[in-house]
């Protein structure tokens, strides 16, 4: 039977980092069913204990793998420790924060209210004449921050937030590293403006960019090219409405959807183009990545055009440096380097939609390729 079995099918070698970034995100889901967590925790270390002691033989891979596990409820428990932490630490009272301005644009809130919102990258919390360091961000709702611009390092004063109900949303806040939204008018002091940024002139560059092209194209097809090539939704919000409703009703919402597949537009227009350039292939690909890298940094990002960029980045230097380029192994490496960053994001449907069907194409795609090879 097991002849018959393996001389009819030939299976594709299983990846290495498959079996702990499953174990990974294990570990992340059981920390939310906290009973089942310890259950499994404690039948791991009961069976280290016996393995040791008696002299059982003990896998390197059940080694390996119960870490990931164990290393994937930490690091949830983690981010959910540090954002309870900040509301234990101003407990519903006012508080200063110091920062710096990472982001500046302008959105609509209740009632089509024009807003001006600010990004701040928290250094140091005060509260009660007590310290603490943070790395999170937090965002600032009002309607006039004419002066203060991206790469300004500001102290905001008498700030007074309450924590949020609704747990979907502050889901959302631990994924984006977010600690607060306030909405009330704010008192800062400009502590640094520096005579230049690099944060402020790419900021700057993307601001030129999309004003730029929101002159010269009509309204339809900029509002179509923001959301799709630069990912900005916010600026555009009230115009795609209507839009939004239309393709809700059909159940294609997912096309207004920023994807990986723009980036790959983006990189194949540049290949045809040089196809018909007389340059070395090395010069060729350097300049596809410049090209690509100045997209990705004038461009508002999204996990799906991340996770594209990053396998596109990975691709080029294997390239460089000649070797193999398995799509399964590197989809599977970014996936987990998504979780290291915020283990949240495995409850997001655009981070589980865009690593999933990758990896069942990649999957599917090899294990094509070698049936053909084993028919031959």
């Amino acid at each position: 039977m097991i002849h018959i079995f393996k001389k009819n099918f030939h299976f594709i070698p299983v990846p290495p980092l498959l079996a702990i970034t499953l174990f990974f995100i294990i570990g992340i889901i059981w920390y939310s069913i906290f009973t089942i967590f310890c259950g499994i925790f404690a039948l791991l270390l009961c069976y280290s204990l016996c393995a040791y002691i008696i002299k059982l033989p003990f896998s390197k891979q059940l080694i390996l793998c119960s870490f990931f596990t164990c290393l994937g409820a930490w690091l949830h428990h983690k981010n959910i420790n540090d954002y309870n932490s900040f509301y234990t630490f101003i407990d519903n009272k006012k508080f200063t924060i110091q920062g710096m301005v990472i982001d500046k644009y302008e959105t609509t809130v209740a009632r089509y209210q024009k807003s001006t919102v600010v990004v701040v990258a928290i250094d140091t919390i005060m509260a009660n004449n007590c310290y603490k360091k943070s790395n999170k961000t937090i965002l600032f709702y009002c309607k006039n921050y004419d002066d203060i611009v991206v790469g300004d390092t500001i102290t905001i004063n008498n700030i007074v937030c309450k924590r949020p109900v609704n747990k979907s949303f502050i889901q959302y806040q631990i994924k984006e590293q977010i600690v607060a939204t306030v909405f009330n008018n704010i008192s800062y002091a400009i502590d640094h403006h520096p005579t230049w940024s690099l944060r402020y002139w790419i900021w700057n560059q993307k601001k030129r960019l999309f004003e730029g092209l929101s002159n010269k194209l009509s309204p339809d097809t900029f509002n179509f090219f923001s959301s799709l090539f630069l990912g900005n939704r916010l600026y555009i919000k009230d115009s795609l409405e209507k839009t939004n409703d239309q393709f809700k009703t059909w159940g294609i919402s997912h096309f207004l959807a920023r994807s990986g597949l723009h980036l790959a537009l983006f990189i194949f227009i540049w290949q045809a183009i040089f196809c018909i350039i007389p340059l070395p292939l090395m010069i060729k690909q350097i300049i596809l990545i410049i090209l690509s890298c100045i997209y990705f940094i004038l461009t508002w990002t999204s996990a799906p055009f991340t996770r594209s960029f990053a396998l596109f980045i990975l691709n080029k230097v294997c390239f460089f440096i000649k070797v193999p380029f398995h799509l399964v192994h590197y989809v599977l490496f970014v996936c987990l380097c998504f979780l290291l960053y915020c283990p949240l994001y495995i409850f997001f449907l655009d981070f589980q939609l865009s690593f999933g069907l990758t990896f069942a194409l990649a999957w599917f795609q090899q294990l094509s390729t070698q049936f053909s090879d084993f028919r031959k």
